[in-house]
């Protein structure tokens, strides 16, 4: 989940048809949908922080971004000690270990407040396209490329999902956005061609940075209906039930593909804790930490902290996995982080 480059969870909510206009741009940027007085918080959001709670919130949303950048090193770990579906199953299953108790300890409780037939489906749709797809081709992805590499790959992810808002919400399409687009695909295409885009023509790329292609579409369509599940149900319930959705759709899937359900019987020390610091650190902690920099922040302060995961994804690669990090992933990383800039802010 963004660890995506951008984020592990629900995606943030595209912008542009609530914006004030006129006398209300007065009031401020922050002014909530139709112009809502920004000074009036949502019922059940935290006071501003201010003071030492700040820094702490900042240190966490920092550590949040650490741990994301490590699931890349991590899940190419456990891609040498078990199948894609097989560690996608354990690590939510370890992330439900986390995720149910906070859950039921919550103001909402571990049932939703909307338990209508729509939300259940949504639910189900946003464990299958965020959890247990993008982490197949994730897992998948990593067995055959480097972590630095693709940590780079998908910090594409907010131009998709921003595109995938123009055509599903009607979000504004602007020419410096359009720019922004084309350089983040561009800082893409240099990582995936290792700094020669005609290598791509001649069909020399590495095919597991193509099947990290895969994590960008599946996030996007996750981060979409995201959209629509927060408006339904809390943060999170929404991961949770999501996650408890994944194990419900990863154990079976598991079992008929052939990855045999019992294989963590023979997992290794290193395996295992891949799978501990990918369930319980990279979904279940990582998470929490982002979601409560969210209600303390908003969203757009608390998501730049996401900028930093790419940078820990290259140096997690070049730690555990003695990765070079090279010219052209530099190169790619700048093409993609310029243009990731330009669509969040125009």
């Amino acid at each position: 989940m963004s660890e995506g480059a951008l984020t592990d969870g629900p995606g943030p909510v595209p912008e542009g048809r609530g914006a004030p206009r006129g006398r209300d741009r007065k009031r401020g940027a922050d002014a909530g949908p139709g112009g809502r007085d920004p000074g009036k918080r949502p019922e059940g959001a935290s006071p501003p922080p201010s003071g030492r709670s700040l820094w702490t919130t900042r240190a966490l949303l920092l550590l949040t971004a650490a741990i994301w950048g490590g699931t890349f090193a991590a899940g190419k770990s456990a891609s040498e000690g078990a199948g894609p579906l097989t560690s996608a199953m354990w690590r939510f299953i370890l992330a439900a270990a986390v995720l149910v108790p906070q859950c039921a300890m919550s103001r909402e409780g571990l049932l939703p407040r909307d338990r209508s037939a729509a939300t259940w489906a949504l639910l189900g749709l946003s464990g299958l396209t965020g959890l247990v797809l993008y982490n197949y081709f994730f897992i998948k992805g990593l067995s055959m490329t480097g972590a630095g590499r693709g940590s780079v790959i998908v910090t594409v992810n907010p131009v998709f999902i921003y595109l995938g808002a123009v055509i599903f919400f009607g979000e504004k399409l602007t020419p410096v956005r359009l720019l922004g687009m084309g350089l983040a695909v561009t800082g893409t295409l240099l990582v995936v061609s290792g700094g020669s885009p005609a290598a791509l023509l001649e069909g020399r790329f590495n095919l597991g940075d193509l099947v990290m292609l895969g994590c960008i579409a599946s996030w996007s369509a996750y981060s979409l209906l995201g959209k629509l599940v927060v408006s339904r149900v809390s943060p999170l319930a929404a991961n949770t039930w999501s996650t408890l959705a994944a194990v419900a759709m990863l154990v079976p899937l598991t079992a008929l593909s052939g990855e045999p359900v019992l294989a963590f019987t023979g997992f290794g020390a290193r395996t295992w804790i891949s799978l501990a610091f990918l369930g319980l650190l990279g979904t279940g902690l990582g998470f929490t930490f982002f979601y409560r920099g969210i209600l303390a922040l908003g969203p757009h302060k608390a998501g730049i902290f996401i900028s930093f995961v790419p940078f820990f994804g290259l140096l997690s690669g070049a730690a555990v996995h003695g990765e070079a990090v090279t010219a052209a992933v530099l190169a790619g990383l700048g093409f993609s982080l310029a243009g990731v800039a330009l669509v969040q802010k125009y």
